[in-house]
């Protein structure tokens, strides 16, 4: 899959973009590429443990919590290019991906270190958040843990802690079938939606 995004994504694609393509769009189609459910009126989707009903042709979203426009843009990213593959048990990092290194820099700060900083001295808090998620912690990095963003498609995120003379670093994996579903920039904004995710958890601790 190209990367679709322009440098200003914001101003350059707005989420009216990808309404407009999904409107002219079979459903039927968008149902069977990326295996969802499909009953003649509405997909149905998940996201994050949560399922959603989405209509065709008008967009509406039926699920708790309310989708965020950037989870909005995503749905619509999956349903208009995505194509399911079954994973094959791989993790990949970032930069292993087709167009990775053309966006690594951007995910490398907006996810690996957001996530590194914002835990790397709260492990604790990590876990409850790991708690409170449709995740399970798992036995890599001292603190880590995997998680379903949609339907086959996993990821896992890996924490060292910081000490005295050390950072605290981190690394964000995803199953290689993700080449299939979303583009290089998508997956960068994938990790944006999954660390708000946490960070509104977090404020209710």
């Amino acid at each position: 899959m190209e990367p679709i995004y322009g440098k200003n994504n914001k101003e350059e694609l707005p989420l009216e973009f990808y309404l407009a393509k999904f409107r002219e769009g079979d459903p039927r189609e968008m149902a069977e590429r990326c295996a969802l459910p499909y009953d003649g009126e509405a997909l149905t989707m998940n996201l994050l443990g949560r399922s959603y009903t989405v209509t065709h042709p008008d967009f509406a979203i039926a699920g708790e919590p309310a989708p965020t426009n950037p989870e909005r843009i995503l749905f619509l990213r999956y349903l208009l290019d995505g194509r399911y593959v079954e994973p094959s048990g791989q993790y990949l990092t970032y930069r292993e991906f087709p167009w990775g290194e053309v966006y690594l820099q951007q995910f490398t700060g907006r996810c690996i270190k957001r996530f590194a900083f914002s835990y790397g001295s709260r492990p604790e808090v990590l876990r409850q958040i790991v708690a409170r998620m449709p995740a399970r912690l798992i036995e890599r990095s001292d603190v880590g843990f995997e998680l379903t963003l949609m339907e086959g498609l996993t990821m896992q995120f890996l924490l060292w802690l910081g000490d005295d003379e050390f950072p605290p670093n981190g690394q964000i994996l995803f199953s290689d079938n993700f080449r299939f579903a979303f583009t290089a920039e998508d997956m960068a904004n994938i990790g944006d939606i999954v660390l708000n995710r946490m960070k509104a958890i977090s404020s209710t601790l």
